[in-house]
């Protein structure tokens, strides 16, 4: 036990001081020379040595003083760090956003207006420019490019026309879901991905996912929920990412430099999020296509046809709900 206890203190510390102290040093070195370069010597360099040379000398010959300045510099890092990791909170709800109305509905609508357009394009299956052309010829009485082609190149034109048509269908479906898998609610691509995860569950398997999830949950293999928690936990570290940015941005009203620094690490910890998101949201539905079966069996559920119907989710989610 006593080993174990210290094997854990160990990765503690080594998780404490990768996430916390060493970026929040980073932070409280860079604040320091800020303060002391300003915005009108933001990049002197000999003013920053001189900073540098001058706080050398003043703890030369004073090693307890120097001593508490490294304490007080790790406790100010730590400090940072945690307040990095709150802001990414802060950052994550509001990627995960879903009101209040006046705050969000005009993004949901924008959002839900693309979606809608794109989505009646898909099922059309012909690009705009496409339905342009097509309506142009029509008005101007002129046959159409399939009906153009000569008799003897007919079936060979219908071929590729199915084949344009279906590779027209496969890109609008793309455009579609870039905006997102289901229609939209949320006021971010991020949430409507995370949403979209007990949408499609509940429309494929008649699942309510937030009351599945945790029954799931107890039958997945280990390598499966880590996995998972990998997934959850990069979407965390992407958020805390954009918190640094945050940050670096109210440095920045005192050393210009660090409020470019905050921009790109807000941009990056976004693209991170949103990739993080995506992955997360395929897991989550990866885990329920692979071992939803396997819950109905353990419940006593029959499945005469080998997976989860909509008529057996339904079953099953009246059971979890337990009449809530």
């Amino acid at each position: 036990m006593n080993a174990f206890l210290a094997e854990l203190g160990k990765k503690l510390a080594e998780r404490w001081v990768s996430l916390l102290v060493v970026p929040g040093a980073l932070f409280v070195a860079l604040a320091a020379a800020g303060s002391a370069l300003g915005h009108r010597h933001a990049l002197d360099r000999r003013l920053l040595g001189r900073a540098v040379e001058e706080l050398a000398t003043h703890y030369d010959r004073r090693p307890v003083s120097a001593v508490l300045l490294f304490v007080a510099v790790l406790a100010a890092a730590a400090v940072a760090g945690l307040l990095a990791r709150a802001l990414g909170t802060v950052v994550e709800r509001a990627w995960l956003i879903s009101g209040p109305a006046w705050l969000t509905g005009r993004l949901v609508r924008r959002r839900k207006d693309r979606w809608t357009t794109a989505a009646e394009r898909a099922a059309v299956g012909r690009p705009a420019a496409g339905q342009a052309a097509v309506v142009e010829q029509a008005a101007d009485g002129r046959p159409a490019a399939a009906e153009q082609a000569p008799a003897g190149r007919a079936p060979a034109g219908r071929a590729a026309a199915a084949e344009q048509l279906a590779a027209d269908r496969a890109a609008l479906a793309e455009e579609r879901n870039a905006i997102a898998l289901t229609r939209p609610a949320r006021a971010t691509w991020i949430g409507d991905r995370l949403r979209g995860v007990g949408v499609r569950v509940h429309a494929q398997y008649g699942l309510d996912f937030p009351f599945a999830w945790p029954r799931l949950w107890t039958l997945l293999p280990e390598a499966c929920r880590n996995d998972l928690i990998a997934a959850r936990e990069a979407l965390a570290g992407a958020a805390t990412q954009s918190g640094w940015g945050l940050l670096y941005l109210c440095l920045g009203l005192v050393w210009w430099p660090a409020a470019g620094a905050g921009a790109a690490l807000m941009l990056l910890g976004w693209r991170r999020g949103r990739e993080a998101a995506a992955n997360l949201a395929d897991l989550t539905e990866a885990t329920v296509d692979l071992y939803a079966a396997d819950l109905a069996l353990l419940l006593g559920v029959d499945l005469p046809s080998g997976h989860v119907t909509p008529a057996v989710g339904r079953q099953l989610s009246e059971r979890f709900r337990k009449g809530a």
